[in-house]
């Protein structure tokens, strides 16, 4: 079977795992300042000649750090794209190196003056961006966009990527941020599980209950997600207020307008987490336990579904009983009256990667990443973690596995895709949807004090003049 991605408008980062803290933009000014006591760097590194096979100007024997975030799609893409720029540039030497928690090791080197040259910037709590470019030490993505791509130079990269790729690394307009990976998110579930109860995916919410109820006299659980990341049950608010809502109600909620947070789309998705939790769908202290463990519970047949990216088969390659068939199905209508239709999918590319403009090789770091962007390294990625690249056909011609088949075929019948603009541009408000849903999920609050808690923040966020606002249009 091929293996196509599907082709999304205008897509946010997913921000994998991403959960910009406020103490990021807390220290946005401190960034700032620093940055306007030095210079930009004239020539990015550059010590070599410029041709159609060097762009940036690559020097052979200049040093190169990249950094990168070790998460659900693992060290061994990243390990293959390091062996691979050595072996082009055999006078250089990759240091390489792998962080759980990148805000927490690599900020205080943007203040030091000294980031490596590229970053993969993701992880439970990312590097706001707006601060650092507003510092002026980020590169803008332009010159590698418009480069000859690694396999044909007369293909430009941005015309090797699945559409939205670049809109989905715009900040002011200017792409600073190259998203990697073409994420599907949805509720996944064990196909085998499934087949052998005789249970059916659910389309819409009297569906889903029934099935719940079924499971629960099982002594399974419908639903559980993972408590202790707030970010996972952040999107599933998301996608369900985008469900009852659509579009409407997300240009409301990313534009800060009065009471955004209080419309009906909102008012329904609360009451639909909180009925889950007074019936027991959920498994029991889910809002306790972190990601790999209530993963594990439904490939343990001890849950049904979990929300999740595509990135789940990979992340728990080793742990997945055998016979497990891991499959993902869009959000199911919450309401008859749904402005959006069964089927529609959250779907972007995610798993961001930055040029620091201040390293000691930047262009070494342009040319790092128009590398993992050619058709071998992007098909290696797709091979070694089960997911799907940006690069338009690197997976073409892969069966992989049951989850990567059952996302593609997913995302190729949505008849219209899932897009928020708020997670990357005001990080208090993620923070506050995710805090708040979790407490409706674990039975200790209601769906007015959800809407009150999110809107207080929303209304705080919009009021902070130190937070640079945004403005979505369509």
């Amino acid at each position: 079977m091929t293996v196509t991605p599907d082709s999304p408008s205008e897509l946010n980062r997913r921000t994998v795992l991403r959960r910009a803290a406020a103490a990021g933009l807390l220290a946005a000014p401190a960034i700032s300042a620093l940055a306007a006591c030095a210079s930009e760097d004239g020539d990015g590194g550059t010590t070599g000649e410029k041709t159609e096979a060097n762009p940036f100007g690559v020097g052979d024997k200049q040093p190169l750090e990249v950094a990168f975030f070790n998460g659900g799609f693992g060290e061994d893409y990243a390990k293959f794209d390091v062996a691979a720029y050595e072996a082009k540039w055999p006078g250089s030497k990759v240091d390489l190196k792998f962080s759980k928690l990148i805000l927490t090791d690599y900020q205080p080197r943007f203040y030091g003056g000294n980031p490596p040259d590229l970053l993969n910037n993701s992880s439970p709590e990312t590097i706001p961006v707006g601060p650092v470019i507003q510092g002026n030490q980020l590169r803008d993505l332009t010159e590698l966009l418009d480069a000859p791509s690694y396999d044909d130079p007369k293909v430009k990269v941005k015309d090797t990527l699945v559409a939205g790729t670049v809109e989905s690394g715009l900040f002011n307009g200017k792409p600073y941020t190259l998203n990697y990976a073409y994420s599907i998110y949805g509720m996944w579930y064990d196909e085998t599980l499934f087949a052998t109860k005789g249970y059916t995916v659910p389309k819409n919410w009297d569906e889903f209950a029934a099935l719940a109820e079924k499971a629960k006299a099982d002594k399974i659980a419908a639903f559980t997600f993972q408590g202790v990341h707030p970010w996972y049950i952040f999107n599933v608010v998301n996608e369900f207020i985008w469900m009852a809502g659509g579009l409407d109600a997300f240009m409301k909620i990313d534009n800060l307008e009065p009471n955004a947070w209080k419309q009906d789309a909102v008012k329904l998705t609360a009451e639909r987490l909180a009925e889950m939790a007074a019936k027991g769908w959920v498994q029991a202290g889910a809002s306790g336990l972190d990601h790999t463990t209530t993963q594990q519970a439904v490939l343990d047949g001890k849950a049904l579904f979990i929300w999740c990216g595509s990135w789940l088969e990979g992340e728990m390659a080793k742990t997945i009983p055998a016979g497990v068939k891991l499959a993902v199905a869009p959000p199911w209508n919450i309401s008859a009256s749904d402005k959006s239709k069964y089927g529609t999918v959250h779907a972007a590319p995610g798993e961001g990667f930055i040029v620091p403009s201040r390293s000691k090789n930047p262009a070494g770091g342009l040319e790092f990443l128009r590398m993992m962007l050619g058709k071998e390294q992007a098909r290696k990625f797709a091979e070694l973690t089960k997911s799907l690249p940006v690069v338009k056909g690197a997976a073409d011609g892969l069966t992989i596995s049951n989850a990567l088949t059952s996302a593609s075929k997913v995302a190729a019948a949505a008849p219209e895709v899932i897009s928020w603009r708020y997670e990357g541009w005001y990080a208090p408000l993620v923070t506050a949807v995710g805090n708040a849903a979790t407490d409706l999920l674990a039975g200790k609050s209601t769906p007015d004090a959800f809407m009150a808690a999110v809107q207080k923040v929303a209304d705080e966020v919009a009021k902070d003049e130190k937070i640079v606002k945004q403005k979505r249009t369509a």
